[in-house]
């Protein structure tokens, strides 16, 4: 009886593709490695030619590494699966290359040949780490291409963005040894989503003044090296995601009116003369609905004199990360986050137990406003119960007047004794909300 009943649903589910015309299934095929979307033509006579009717190609030399195949044989293998598949695929619109075995001759080569007017995606990992590779100045001149990815081991010539022009360009990804991105970024009349990682220092100043951008995430890996001018002019910015190891002197913002999210974790040097310009950023910020801080930048605060935040009035979601947790730099924060609903902090010790000389939390002399109001939600990671983060606790406990979760995480290494302790002791704290669950692990 069984067997009939799954015979029967293994009909159905049969019927059920068969009814699916060709374009979907093309579509869904389309996010598949080209390896494996030539797989399926062994399923029926329906899909023997399907695939070939795709307009995307996606390689990738993992699957050719075995251990049965050299590295010579690898690299036959990949060249003469490419070489086929380019031959029956003649106007490609996406195209995804991963590779680690190919020359830069192949690698440019390939790249080349799908470089046309049917373009409008490209996607290129080149990982061979012995050597950077160039890519083929067309694809800087590409009227149709829309997304653009470069990563990896890349050397992007200046000589080969002389004549940039890319006007249907919405996003861009660019994560290489060496590019002047200046001169690309200029070219991009409607560029929408940006996401730029500069290996090494190369030039004084970094400009990106696009008007069209909504996405941006600008990450660097200079540990420490000197950078004399960062600007950022996209006032249609929505969504912010800056990561900095570098000394920037100087730094030009535009007010991000339409902000959404910000993300930000900028890390401090011994000389401080980039701090100064911390206070800038957060308020060029001031409007966005979610803030995140990064333990860099909370640490670069804690470190330099006071500042006066600026006023987060539509800042619902607030998340920080914390070397050391400090409760008063935080309620000096929260006075400023008047309609903030979610909390979450993360304490990024050690988890050895409470710190030695502990210091519990001053009382303020008024409450924010948006623990009394509007707060709903708090999360603390990294809890170790040290004075100054219970007091912390039971004065949002006590004070949270709409409070409906708190929860806290403490470390893997407490063992459920301490963890026992740790809700006891929070459970016999007064709350202010009679509908909060108080929650510990």
């Amino acid at each position: 009886m069984e067997e009939d009943n799954l015979e029967k649903a293994t009909t159905i589910n049969m019927d059920m593709i068969s009814t699916i015309p060709d374009s979907l299934l093309c579509y869904i095929l389309s996010f598949l490695p080209t390896r494996d979307s030539v797989a399926t033509s062994i399923l029926s006579r329906r899909w023997r030619h399907l695939w070939k009717e795709l307009q995307v190609l996606d390689l990738d030399d993992g699957p050719f590494c075995t251990p049965e195949r050299s590295a010579e044989e690898m690299d036959e293998c990949f060249i003469a699966f490419i070489n086929a598949a380019l031959s029956r695929f003649p106007h490609i619109k996406k195209f995804r290359l991963s590779c680690e075995v190919l020359c830069e001759d192949d690698f440019r080569s390939y790249i080349n040949d799908v470089t046309g007017p049917y373009l409008q995606e490209l996607f290129v990992s080149q990982m061979y780490s012995l050597e950077n590779y160039g890519v083929p100045c067309g694809i800087f001149t590409c009227p149709s291409l829309v997304s653009l990815c470069l990563k990896g081991y890349i050397f992007i010539e200046d000589e080969d963005l002389q004549s940039v022009h890319l006007p249907s360009l919405k996003n861009l990804e660019l994560d290489v040894k060496y590019v002047n991105a200046d001169k690309i970024l200029g070219c991009c009349p409607v560029l929408e989503t940006l996401k730029l990682t500069l290996d090494r220092v190369e030039f004084p100043t970094i400009r990106m003044p696009i008007s069209t951008l909504k996405r941006l995430t600008f990450q660097d890996d200079y540990h420490g090296e000197v950078v004399e001018h960062l600007e950022i002019e996209t006032p249609s910015l929505e969504y912010l995601h800056v990561s900095l190891w570098g000394r920037y002197l100087r730094f030009s913002v535009t007010d991000f009116s339409n902000m959404v999210e910000a993300h930000l974790d900028i890390w401090s040097h011994q000389e401080d003369e980039h701090i100064g310009w911390i206070p800038e950023l957060l308020k060029a910020v001031c409007k966005t609905k979610l803030l995140r801080l990064g333990s860099s930048i909370t640490g670069s605060l804690l470190c330099a004199p006071p500042i006066d935040f600026p006023k987060f009035g539509c800042l619902l979601h607030l998340q920080l990360r914390f070397g050391s947790f400090k409760s008063r730099f935080l309620l000096d924060l929260l006075h400023c986050c008047h309609k903030l609903q979610v909390l979450i902090i993360q304490n990024e010790l050690h988890g050895h137990g409470p710190p030695l000389n502990q210091k519990s939390m001053l009382q303020p002399t008024s409450v924010p406003n948006c623990v009394t109001s509007h707060l709903n939600t708090f999360e603390f990671g990294g809890y170790e119960d040290s004075l100054e983060e219970h007091a912390f606790v039971a004065y949002i406990l006590q004070n949270g007047l709409v409070l409906v979760r708190m929860m806290i995480h403490t470390y893997t290494s407490y063992g459920e004794k301490i963890k026992d302790h740790i809700f006891k002791e929070l459970s016999i704290v007064p709350r202010g909300s009679n509908k909060c669950q108080l929650t510990v692990d």
